[in-house]
């Protein structure tokens, strides 16, 4: 830290914000690249623009090979390090408006990505993180000890009236509709467990077809409800 108080990285701004962008920060490192981004945004006012640019190119990448070919699990872990990140950037000013965390959520509760199970088990730790560090985000308030100071502190952030009523619907409304599918993959497959049974029972055995459909079916259960266990 003293280092980067002493020395002068104007020219090398652009460097700068893409190794903090492609750094792979664990949970414990968050703190630490909040003061760094801290410092480097009081030293240099050009350079939160561009660092929040390349960090919210995480969510949304675009549709080049790369990505595309990318690993699911390292990508959902930079994302879950990129929104702690960019949450904790908002909360000490580096990141001034709330709106790009509506582009987010907008993004993570899109129904489109209930088809597919992994990016619909990242989206809800992705929100279930996001609730659980930016409930101010969402209007509530927590009643505990020493909570007064902490809601004085959120009351000076600057998130608009509409923003937190965005971001209650759109958790409500993607919990319901996951709810609906969950049910719904609950009562297909019990269905096809009966229709089984009857099989078994007329012929002895299941035809390679209607086991294949079952089991892939089950798995996607399954996998819905972990996810909704998160």
């Amino acid at each position: 830290m003293d280092e980067l108080r002493s020395v002068n990285l104007s020219k090398f701004v652009s460097e700068a914000v893409a190794a903090i962008c492609d750094a792979k920060l664990r949970t414990s490192d968050i703190q630490a690249a909040v003061q760094v981004c801290s410092l480097l945004h009081q030293r240099y006012k050009d350079i939160s623009p561009c660092l929040i640019q390349g960090l919210l190119k995480v969510f949304f990448p675009g549709k080049c090979g790369d990505d595309l070919d990318a690993d699911k699990n390292m990508r959902a872990i930079k994302k879950r390090s990129t929104l702690k990140l960019l949450m904790q950037l908002y909360f000490v000013g580096v990141v001034e408006d709330a709106s790009i965390f509506v582009n987010i959520i907008k993004d993570l509760t899109s129904l489109e990505h209930l088809k597919d199970r992994d990016a619909t088990q990242t989206n809800l730790s992705l929100l279930t993180s996001f609730a659980r560090q930016g409930r101010y985000f969402l209007g509530l308030q927590l009643h505990q000890p020493g909570q007064e100071v902490h809601d004085e502190f959120f009351k000076g952030l600057n998130v608009a009236a509409d923003q937190k009523k965005f971001f209650k619907k759109a958790l409500h409304s993607y919990y319901d509709a996951v709810a609906e599918l969950l049910q719904s993959e609950h009562n297909s497959l019990r269905m096809l467990e009966l229709e089984n049974a009857k099989i078994l029972s007329a012929k002895g055995e299941l035809s390679d077809e209607n086991a294949a459909s079952y089991e892939k079916l089950r798995k996607s259960y399954d996998h819905l409800f972990r996810c909704v266990s998160l």
